[in-house]
């Protein structure tokens, strides 16, 4: 098996080379829980540095496969957002909110997956929090003086919010997760140029990949907000070659702790929600997504394809959803040593595992069967035990 992994992460502004390091890591792991051989290759940078790849080649009883596992970067434009000062990206993130609000999208949040709902609104609150701290902090100068004090309590008051949002604001990722909010919802809106190019970028990769003649699949891989681009790309690549699925290998989308729905449900995401209908209309495409109750960051047991109301003909299911258990992945001391950390856990969808379990990102990505294969792709609905008939506890053979 050779196969091909474009990899699209969430708004992070972690590092090509941080990424791969952690991938060598994460790799030891897959190594120990499935007792298999596997090696990789130091990160090559395309010339444009916006995708890097490495070859992981894996050894086990029985079969090899090789993957040319590709990173499709934009941690750069996230640094970018990151390099505002508070001043504009406090007032943009508030725009934001109120656009999710008077269009009724954060309420459709709460009908679909009420944890996700709290999860957004969860850095607006705090931030609120920092205003009616710093404010009565300013009232309290104004008190001391009120005539000297006049100057000096508003910058008082901007200097404890300005602190708060630093810590225990960085703590708690408030800045982080406003400026993720802003993103998308610009993104959304099509005012990010930048990302709009880089889409288009990742797009040509799906194409050179899928044409090379090098692979027997395809995997493009969405986490987080990342699972809104890897569907975008790849409508963008079906829009360059429209054969493209009659001309190269099997292709198959598969979204992880997955916020396609943070814009799917938005009223003005009509483009998203056009292109996805696009990607649908492909019958050899495969999507499969993971959904997990303890990561609030995903939609957990919903369908998106009709909380999008896109026609939904024909009998498969698109996407095809499955319901994972994140302490099944992890061994007991591991799982409680990252239970109470949100992020910890919406990650562990993209590492490895420490318990042999149906889902492992390192045997999708290097095992020797295809994604569409190695799970059943006939189930139509979400149910809460709803589990692959590949379950098995073995590593499948070739």
């Amino acid at each position: 098996m050779h196969r091909c992994v474009l990899y699209l992460g969430g708004y992070d502004p972690v590092t090509p080379e941080k990424f791969f390091r952690r991938q060598a890591r994460e790799l030891g792991h897959f190594r120990d829980t499935w007792g298999v051989d596997a090696t990789v290759s130091a990160p090559e940078k395309s010339a444009d540095g916006q995708v890097w790849r490495t070859e992981i080649a894996t050894r086990a009883d029985g079969w090899t496969s090789r993957t040319d596992f590709r990173l499709l970067a934009w941690d750069d434009l996230v640094k970018n957002d990151f390099a505002r000062p508070i001043w504009q990206r406090v007032p943009l993130s508030l725009g934001v909110l109120a656009d999710f609000l008077v269009s009724g999208t954060v309420f459709r949040y709460f009908f679909a997956a009420w944890r996700f709902a709290l999860y957004f609104l969860f850095p607006f609150v705090l931030s609120l929090a920092f205003v009616i701290v710093a404010a009565f902090a300013a009232s309290l100068v104004l008190r001391l003086d009120p005539w000297g004090a006049a100057i000096l309590a508003p910058l008082a008051g901007l200097a404890i919010y300005a602190g708060l949002m630093r810590w225990p604001g960085g703590r708690w990722f408030v800045s982080h997760l406003l400026d993720a909010r802003t993103f998308m919802g610009e993104y959304m809106r099509g005012d990010r140029a930048d990302m709009n190019a880089r889409v288009e970028r990742f797009a040509g990769e799906i194409v050179e990949a899928a044409l090379s003649g090098r692979f027997d699949e395809v995997l493009i891989v969405g986490h987080s907000q990342g699972s809104v681009f890897a569907l975008e790309a790849l409508a963008r690549a079906l829009a360059q070659d429209p054969d493209l699925v009659r001309r190269g290998p099997s292709i198959a989308v598969m979204t992880v702790g997955s916020c396609v729905l943070q814009l799917g449900l938005h009223p003005a995401a009509k483009v998203l929600r056009e292109r996805i209908e696009c990607v649908r209309q492909e019958p050899a495409i495969k999507w499969l997504e993971f959904q997990a109750l303890t990561d609030v960051v995903n939609f957990y047991k919903t369908d998106p394809i009709r909380l999008m109301r896109l026609d939904k003909a024909g009998s498969r299911p698109f996407p095809h959803v499955t319901i994972v258990r994140v302490r099944e992945m992890l061994a007991p001391d591991d799982y409680s040593r990252i239970r109470n950390s949100l992020f910890r856990v919406h990650y562990q969808f993209v590492m490895g595992n420490t318990r042999r379990y149906f889902y492992d990102f390192f045997l999708i990505c290097c095992g020797p069967l295809r994604l569409g294969d190695r799970f059943s792709l006939t189930t139509k609905t979400v149910t809460k035990d709803m589990r692959p008939e590949t379950s098995g506890p073995d590593v499948p053979e070739a």
